[in-house]
């Protein structure tokens, strides 16, 4: 048949079955689209009955927030954040997050089994600090199945990953790289940035032969953050009140890395749990950029969001993707990441 453009966007009217939050052929039909590289967008009849609505304002609601992700997922910024002027540019955020499914009952064996987890990573360049030369977003990602409840290893992946994207958005010289890192726990930070560091920096110092510079460049500044969701810790003002959204607490600080904590939520009726940003490297060049301003704009720079906000962008994208690729039958692995280069497919 026809060659189908790559410009083709799907819109798919879905009503589960009675009982189920989602069609059960979703993850097939994402699956199918995701290797040819085609943008979709799935509206749930059940969250709400758009054909006959109660409340016409609320259905304009979920149908203005459609839209707004339908342009994310096609490259549109839909808005913009301030970063810090003193972030050496262009800069590369990197986040990463892996995905653990939940164990499901295997009849042949008799017991519940899990499935392959799944890590994502995501790489995205901002090249100015004005919103008029960042009306399209430059974002690449990968995911890589691996065993489940494997954490750690992700060294190659990450350097893949941001060769691969330097290479689609043609970027020989970048001036800094932050790299965000969920699900570490303390034990574990020493030996995750041994094993992902280097291999990010080897894709940014490689950076001049991946576009034909056979010059090459120098080392690129960079920092690695580990943030740490699923803690204890809980702050109260001096009256016993909850600390108010946005706070950020650097008095209480680890043994062994600098450390923040920023408090991005304040429900009415529980105390806020904020979360741990760890400071586990950060080259001299990056110390005049405060890492908490920069992650506290980048945790409101995810398009369409309706939860908590807890942490930046980047590491919310790629739990997002993780998810997405997680809970298909092939953990992702035929996604066509090059086509979706410059896309938020995932959302």
């Amino acid at each position: 048949g026809a060659k189908l453009p790559n410009n083709v966007l799907v819109l798919d009217f879905s009503r589960p079955p009675r009982g189920q939050a989602s069609d059960p052929a979703y993850s097939v039909v994402k699956s199918m689209l995701g290797k040819g590289g085609y943008v979709s967008q799935f509206v749930n009849f059940a969250t709400y009955n758009h054909a006959e609505p109660r409340d016409e304002k609320r259905s304009n609601i979920i149908l203005s927030g459609v839209a707004r992700q339908i342009l994310s997922k096609c490259g549109v910024r839909v808005w913009w954040v301030n970063i810090p002027r003193s972030l050496p540019l262009p800069a590369v955020f990197v986040g990463v997050d892996v995905y653990h499914a939940p164990r499901k009952f295997d009849p042949k064996a008799g017991k519940r089994t899990a499935k392959e987890s799944v890590a994502a990573v995501i790489v995205q360049i901002i090249r100015s600090h004005s919103p008029d030369q960042n009306s399209m977003v430059e974002v690449y990602c990968e995911t890589e199945r691996r065993l489940a409840g494997q954490e750690m290893e992700l060294g190659s992946v990450m350097n893949r990953t941001v060769a691969n994207a330097l290479k689609a958005f043609k970027l020989p010289n970048p001036k800094s790289c932050y790299i965000w890192r969920d699900g570490v726990g303390d034990s574990a930070i020493a030996q995750v940035k041994a094993q992902e560091v280097p291999a990010v920096r080897a894709a940014l110092a490689n950076t001049g032969q991946v576009v034909g510079d056979q010059a090459g460049m120098g080392k690129v500044p960079l920092s690695y953050i580990v943030c740490q969701k699923r803690i204890n810790t809980k702050f109260l003002t001096e009256t016993g009140d909850k600390v108010p959204c946005g706070a950020m607490v650097t008095s209480l600080q680890g043994a062994d890395y600098k450390t923040f904590y920023i408090n991005g939520t304040s429900p009415p009726y529980s105390t806020p749990k904020p979360v741990r940003f760890v400071i586990a490297e950060r080259d001299p060049p990056l110390a005049t950029v405060s890492p908490s301003t920069l992650s506290w704009a980048l945790c409101h720079d995810y398009p369409n969001w309706t939860g908590p906000i807890k942490v930046p962008a980047p590491v919310q994208m790629a739990h997002k993707l993780a998810e997405l690729a997680g809970n298909m039958e092939d953990c992702g692995s035929s996604l066509n990441h090059q086509k979706y280069a410059g896309k938020i497919y995932f959302l």
